[in-house]
C-alpha cells in the first residue's frame, strides 16, 4: 500500500481544503485499499471533523496555521514523517511540508497550485530563487488550471515537473421543482425571480463592488451572495446607501446545494486568484450556467456561449450586459444550461480527478522521477 502524507496550512475551509474532501469522497474518492492517507493540518482546524468523518488520518499540528513556510514548522513535520513514514508527500501552499520532506529524505514531493495570481514585479526579478525553490522541493507540481501553470512558468518552474489536473466536484444534490419552490420561500424569493448567486469570500479581489455596480442595471434581477468576509461591512454599507434592493448577503451558507437549487445563474466576478472555481463546477453539475469574468482559470472552465458567458475583468456594464442577455433570451438560457451538465461530465468530476492523480502517484513512485 502506498502511504500518503498530505499537508495543509488552512483553519478554515477554503479552495485547498474543499480539495481534499472531494479527492477522498467515499463515492468517488482516492481507492483506500491501495492508498493509506494521513493529513497533517493546524491545531483546530475547521476541517479535521469532516476528514475524520471519512475515516481520513489527522495529525494536528502547531506552527502550521496560515504559514506557506516557518522553521518551526518544518522540524514538528520533520519529526512528524519520521513517525508516518510517507512514501509521497503531497503538499498544499505548505513550503514547511517541502522542505520537511527534503530533508526527510525518504519520500518523493508533490505539490498543487491551487490559486492563480499576476507575479508581482519583485518576484519576476528573483525568478531565479523562485524556481529555484520549486524545482528543488518538488518532485511534481500540480497546477489546477493552465494558467496557474502559466503562473508557475513565470516564475522559473521546470516546465516537466508541472501536469495540469482540473479540480473536479461531486455533483450537487438535485432537488425537485416542488423542493425548489419551498427554498425559495426558505430564502424568500419570489418564486418568479430571475435569480444570480455568488458563493465566494467577501473580499476585494472576488470582485463583489463590481456586482453591486452592475446591479443597479438589471433591476429586474435579484442577486444572492453566500459567503462571508472583511468586506461584510463596506457592502452593507453600499447596498444601503446606494438603494440597492436587488442585491441580499446571506452570510456563511453551509447547505450551498440549497442556493444552487434557488438560483437560476451561476456568477463570478473575480479579479484575483481564481484557478478552476469550485463554486462554479457545483453550479455546472447541476445545469446552472454561469456568467464569470475572463480572469485567470475561468475561462477554461466557462467556455463562452457554450456553459455560460465570459465577461472582461472588472467591467460592471459588461457583466450588466451579459445578465440581461440570459434574462432576456430564454432559449440561449436553455441550451447553456443543457451543455453545463455536458461539460461538467466530460471534464470536472471527482473521478476524472482522482483517476489522474492516482496515476500520478503510481508513475512517480515506479520512475523514480526527481
Amino acid at each position: 500500500m502506498i502511504k500518503i502524507m498530505h499537508i495543509i496550512t488552512d483553519s478554515n475551509i477554503g479552495g485547498a481544503g474543499n480539495t481534499l474532501l472531494s479527492l477522498f469522497n467515499a463515492e468517488y474518492g482516492i481507492n483506500r485499499s491501495e492508498f493509506d492517507i494521513v493529513v497533517a493540518l493546524p491545531q483546530n482546524a475547521k476541517i479535521k471533523p469532516a476528514l475524520e468523518s471519512m475515516g481520513i488520518t489527522c495529525v494536528e499540528l502547531p506552527h502550521l496555521a496560515e504559514v506557506s513556510y516557518s522553521r518551526a514548522a518544518i522540524r514538528v513535520l520533520k519529526a512528524e514523517m519520521e513517525k508516518q513514514r510517507p512514501d509521497i508527500v503531497h503538499t498544499h501552499a505548505s513550503l514547511s511540508g517541502r522542505v520537511a520532506a527534503r530533508r526527510y529524505g525518504k519520500c518523493k514531493i508533490v505539490h498543487t497550485r491551487h490559486s492563480v495570481f499576476e507575479p508581482p514585479n519583485w518576484q519576476k526579478r528573483m525568478k531565479f530563487i523562485f524556481g529555484m525553490i520549486n524545482n528543488r522541493y518538488s518532485d511534481v507540481i500540480i497546477a489546477v488550471s493552465p494558467a496557474a501553470k502559466d503562473n508557475l512558468l513565470a516564475l522559473g518552474t521546470n516546465p516537466d515537473k508541472i501536469h495540469v489536473i482540473f479540480n473536479g466536484m461531486p455533483p450537487a444534490k438535485e432537488f425537485s421543482q416542488q423542493e425548489r419552490a419551498k427554498l425559495r420561500e426558505k430564502y424568500n424569493v419570489p418564486q418568479d425571480a430571475f435569480v444570480l448567486a455568488q458563493n465566494a469570500r467577501l473580499t476585494e479581489v472576488k470582485g463583489q463592488d463590481d456586482v453591486l455596480d452592475a446591479a443597479k442595471h438589471f433591476p429586474n434581477v435579484l442577486v444572492l451572495m453566500a459567503g462571508d468576509g472583511e468586506r461584510r461591512m463596506h457592502l452593507e454599507a453600499r447596498i444601503k446607501n446606494e438603494n440597492i434592493n436587488n442585491v441580499r448577503l446571506l452570510g456563511f451558507v453551509t447547505a450551498i446545494e440549497e442556493i444552487l437549487a434557488v438560483m437560476d445563474v451561476q456568477l463570478s466576478a473575480s479579479f484575483g486568484t481564481e484557478a478552476t472555481s469550485l463554486a462554479l463546477i457545483e453550479g455546472m453539475s447541476v445545469g446552472r450556467p454561469a456568467i464569470a469574468t475572463d480572469y485567470g482559470g475561468n475561462p477554461y472552465v466557462i467556455s463562452h456561449m457554450q456553459n455560460g458567458l465570459i465577461v472582461p475583468t472588472r467591467n460592471p456594464k459588461a457583466l450588466a450586459d451579459a445578465v440581461n442577455t440570459l434574462y432576456n433570451d430564454s432559449a440561449l438560457y436553455a441550451k447553456l444550461a443543457t451543455q453545463s451538465r455536458e461539460v461538467y461530465a466530460s471534464c470536472f468530476t471527482v473521478k476524472e480527478v482522482v483517476s489522474k492523480t492516482e496515476q500520478l502517484y503510481k508513475g512517480l513512485l515506479s520512475n523514480g522521477k526527481n
